[in-house]
C-alpha cells in the first residue's frame, strides 16, 4: 500500500527538477484536505453551540481545505507552480483576514503556524519569495496591531506583542533562509556530480560500443583467416564429389534393375549434399551477418569439417573424431558453430607443437535440471592450463600468446557463440596433461507433430519446379499444402478466407517479395508462423535485421525433410514436443 501510494504521488506531469517539490506539496495539501475538515466534523459531532471566534475559524478552515484540494488538482495535471503558488497566496490572505479581525493578540498559540507560509515559499519558490512573504507577513502583522489601538488595547502593549511577532518571524526566515541556501548548494553540487556521472556513462557507452565494433571486425578477419586455411582443400573435395557423382552415373550402363539405381541416386545425394555443405561453409565463414539460428544435425556438421580439421593440424596429431550415428540435432547458427569448434581446434594444436591427440566427440547428456542437451567435447593431450588462466580465457582480447600469434578473440567468439545459443561451455584443463572443452546446447531438437495434426501451409515460391518438390515432401509429411507463385498470389489466397498456420515464402520474388509480404501479413497476422527461405545473398545482414524477430529463417540449399521438421517445429506446443 505505501509503495502504491508512493508511486501515485511520483505520478505527476512535471520537470524533473520540480518532482520532489510535487511529491512533498502533495503530502501537505493531502493533510489538510483531509486532517481540517475531520476536526471540525469531530467538533460540530460533540455537541454545543459554536461560539462567534469558532465560527469564524470554521469559515477560515474551510476555505483552506477547499483550497488545498483545489490546489492538489492543479498539481495532478501538471500545473505545479500555479498550484503551489494558489495555495501560498491563499494561507497569507488567511494570515491576513485573521489578523485583520482578531488583531494581533487574537491568533494566540495559534500565531505558529503562520511560520508555514515562509517555510513553503523559501522550499517552493526559493530565497527571493521567502523574503517577500516575510515582508507581507509584517504588514498582516502592522494590520493587527491597527485592529488593537482601534479595540482600545493600551499602544505599550500592542508595541510590544508587534516586536515580538516581528523578531521571532525574523529568526524563523533567517533560519529558513540559511537552509534553503544550504540545500541549493548541495543540490548544485549533486547536480554537477550527476552531469559528471552521467557523461563518465555516455564514455564507457560510446567506449563499450566501439569494443564491440573492433571485436566484431576482428571475428570478421578471422573468419577471412579461416577461408584461407579451407580454400586449400576446397578444390580437392570438390573434385572427390565429382567423381563421385560421374561415378554413380556410369552405372546405368553396367548395372540393372531398380535396386542398383535407388542406390546410385542415393550417392548422388549424399555427394550433392556434401558439395551444399563446402558452399555454404564458405558462404557462412565470409559474411557479416546477425546470429542466423537453423535447425541442423550437429555430427553431419561436425563430419563436414573432418577435411579441414585435417589440414589445420600437424601431420604428427592423432585425429580422431567419434559422431553419433543417430541425427542430434539442436538449433543454433551453424556458421557460428562450426566457427567455434575451429577456434578451439585451433588453440588444441597450437597446445601441442610437437603432436599429440585430438579428439571431437558428440553425445545427449542430461545436465543437473534433468535437462537434455547436445554435449560436444573436444579434448587434446597438449601443454594444459594454469588455473588463473583457464578462468579468463574468455575475456576478449586475452591471450598468453604473442602479439604476432593470436588476437585473443579465438575462445572469446566461442563464449559469445554458446551464449546466442542458449548454451554453455565447461573447460577442463591441466598443466602437461591437456585440456577438455564441453560445448554443451540445448537438445536435441525435436518437433514431431501431434498425433492426427495436419497443419496448413502455404508454400510461395516462384520456382514451380521446386516448389512442386516442396509440395509433394510436405503433403507426404501430412501437412495440407496451399501454394503461391509469388506475395501477391499469396496475399489473395489469404484474403479469401484461407488462413495458413504456417507460412513458408521465398525471398526474392517478382512483385511483391517475401519480405514486404512477412511485413503485410505480421501487421494483420501478429501471431502466424513465418519461414522465409533464402540464399546467401550480399545484402544478407540487412536483411537478418529488417526481419521481425520471430521469423524463422531457412538457407538454401536444405532438404524438405528439414522444412518439414521446420513446420512441425513451429506448429506443436511445447508441451506436446516434450511428450
Amino acid at each position: 500500500m505505501h509503495n502504491k501510494a508512493r508511486d501515485w504521488l511520483a505520478r505527476v506531469p512535471v520537470g524533473d527538477g520540480d518532482r520532489r517539490k510535487a511529491r512533498a506539496l502533495q503530502r501537505v495539501l493531502l493533510l489538510i484536505g483531509v486532517l481540517v475538515p475531520a476536526f471540525w466534523i469531530t467538533r460540530l459531532l460533540g455537541g454545543g453551540a459554536l461560539a462567534s471566534i469558532e465560527r469564524t475559524y470554521l469559515v477560515v478552515h474551510g476555505g483552506v481545505a477547499a483550497l488545498a484540494v483545489i490546489s492538489l488538482v492543479c498539481v495532478r495535471v501538471g500545473r505545479f507552480r500555479f498550484g503551489a503558488a494558489l495555495f501560498l497566496i491563499g494561507c497569507l490572505a488567511v494570515i491576513l483576514v485573521v489578523y485583520a479581525l482578531n488583531g494581533v493578540n487574537g491568533p494566540g498559540p495559534a500565531q505558529i503556524t503562520h511560520v508555514f507560509p515562509l517555510a513553503l515559499a523559501g522550499l517552493l519558490f526559493g530565497r527571493r519569495a521567502l523574503w517577500a512573504t516575510l515582508v507581507f507577513i509584517g504588514l498582516c502583522v502592522l494590520v493587527g496591531a491597527g485592529r488593537e489601538l482601534a479595540n482600545g488595547t493600551r499602544p505599550g502593549l500592542v508595541g510590544e506583542i508587534a516586536v515580538g511577532l516581528m523578531i521571532s518571524f525574523l529568526v524563523v526566515a533567517v533560519v529558513f533562509d540559511s537552509t534553503v541556501a544550504g540545500l541549493q548548494a548541495y543540490l548544485a553540487d549533486v547536480e554537477e556530480r550527476h552531469r559528471d556521472l552521467e557523461q563518465a556513462r555516455r564514455s564507457l557507452k560510446a567506449e563499450k560500443e566501439e569494443r564491440e565494433h573492433t571485436m566484431e571486425q576482428l571475428v570478421h578477419v578471422q573468419k577471412v583467416k579461416a577461408i584461407g586455411q579451407l580454400a586449400g582443400g576446397v578444390a580437392h573435395d570438390f573434385n572427390n564429389i565429382l567423381g563421385v557423382i560421374l561415378g554413380y552415373a556410369r552405372w546405368r550402363e553396367r548395372r540393372d534393375g531398380v535396386e542398383p539405381l535407388r542406390e546410385a541416386l542415393a550417392g548422388v545425394e549424399t555427394a550433392a549434399r556434401r558439395g551444399a555443405a563446402i558452399s555454404r561453409k564458405l558462404l557462412n565463414f565470409s559474411r557479416q551477418d546477425v546470429a542466423h539460428p537453423e535447425v541442423f544435425d550437429v555430427g553431419e556438421a561436425l563430419h563436414g569439417l573432418e577435411s579441414m580439421l585435417r589440414q589445420l593440424f600437424d601431420p604428427r596429431v592423432r585425429i580422431e573424431l567419434a559422431l553419433p550415428a543417430d541425427s542430434l540435432t539442436v538449433r543454433a547458427d551453424r556458421g557460428q558453430l562450426e566457427l567455434a569448434v575451429l577456434n578451439v581446434a585451433t588453440n588444441a594444436r597450437d597446445a601441442m607443437p610437437d603432436g599429440g591427440h585430438f579428439r571431437l566427440a558428440v553425445d545427449s547428456v542430461l545436465d543437473e535440471r534433468g535437462r537434455s542437451l547436445v554435449e560436444i567435447t573436444l579434448s587434446d593431450t597438449g601443454e594444459g592450463m594454469e588455473e588463473a588462466v583457464r578462468r579468463r580465457i574468455f575475456e576478449p582480447f586475452f591471450t598468453t600468446k604473442s602479439q604476432s600469434s593470436g588476437t585473443g578473440l579465438g575462445l572469446a567468439v566461442v563464449g559469445r557463440v554458446l551464449h546466442e545459443a542458449g548454451g554453455e561451455i565447461l573447460v577442463d584443463s591441466t598443466p602437461g596433461r591437456g585440456s577438455r572443452f564441453r560445448l554443451r546446447l540445448p537438445g536435441p531438437v525435436t518437433a514431431p507433430a501431434a498425433e492426427g495434426a495436419s497443419p496448413r501451409v502455404l508454400l510461395v515460391d516462384d520456382d514451380d519446379e521446386w516448389r512442386s518438390v516442396l509440395v509433394t515432401a510436405l503433403e507426404q509429411g501430412g501437412c495440407q499444402v496451399l501454394s503461391a507463385r509469388d506475395g501477391r498470389e499469396a496475399w489473395g489466397v489469404i484474403a479469401r478466407g484461407r488462413v495458413p498456420d504456417v507460412l513458408v515464402t521465398d525471398y526474392r520474388m517478382p512483385g511483391l517479395d517475401g519480405l514486404a509480404l512477412i511485413r503485410r501479413l505480421r501487421a494483420r497476422y501478429p501471431d502466424l508462423a513465418m519461414v522465409l527461405v533464402s540464399d546467401y545473398l550480399p545484402e544478407a545482414a540487412q536483411l537478418a535485421r529488417d526481419l521481425p524477430p520471430d521469423v524463422e529463417r531457412l538457407s538454401k540449399p536444405f532438404s524438405p525433410a528439414l522444412l518439414l521438421q521446420y513446420v512441425f517445429m513451429l506448429t506443436t506446443s511445447p508441451e506436446q514436443a516434450g511428450d
